[in-house]
């Protein structure tokens, strides 16, 4: 009797990070609600099965997509403001790491919301939400007192949730008012 040709398995050793990201492709689309193991695996072009061997559950895989997530936007704000030189160019440098880094990509956009609506029902993302404001909050106090960098990282916040769902873009001249006021305003207390 004739054995049957055995399907070669295909070497991907970058299926797990392909899964991850493909999650997020998922998350930006379709949010936490619509997110699907079929929905993963046909944005990652791999059987379900190479899901599961890799992630035991869809919360994990959405866990630790919205951890990649945050570590990879905390890391390029962190990049930016170190790049910063005191002085009169700091306000432009958060206006660009808001209106060139944060607020360019509508997908992290859309994953970002996923994350702090999710994080209000799970404690895990809560945690994961918490690390990004710290890592955000603690660039900024590399520049600012901690109170005006915990003031400044809330108006970024807000200016993120503005720029996210707003008719019209908010311009860079806005932005940077909005910073500098808040800048101010907390140099004005102390």
């Amino acid at each position: 009797m004739a054995s049957s040709p055995r399907r070669t398995r295909r070497h991907d050793p970058n299926r797990k990070e392909r899964i991850v990201e493909s999650a997020l492709v998922v998350l930006a689309r379709d949010g936490v609600a619509g997110i699907t193991h079929r929905a993963i695996g046909e944005a990652a072009d791999i059987p379900l099965g190479s899901i599961t061997y890799h992630f035991a559950t869809l919360d994990d895989i959405v866990q630790v997509a919205f951890q990649t997530h945050v570590d990879k936007l905390a890391s390029r704000f962190e990049a930016r403001l170190a790049s910063c030189d005191q002085g009169a160019d700091l306000i432009e440098c958060i206006v660009l790491a808001i209106t060139d880094d944060l607020a360019a990509h509508p997908n992290e956009l859309a994953v970002t919301y996923e994350l702090y609506g999710d994080a209000v029902r799970r404690a895990d993302n809560k945690r994961i939400t918490q690390q990004w404001m710290e890592r955000a909050e603690d660039a900024l106090a590399q520049h600012f007192d901690r109170a005006t960098a915990r003031l400044i990282d809330v108006v970024i916040e807000g200016l993120m949730v503005h720029m996210s769902i707003a008719q019209q873009p908010i311009p860079k001249d806005a932005v940077r008012a909005l910073l500098t006021t808040a800048a101010n305003a907390a140099n004005a207390v102390h």
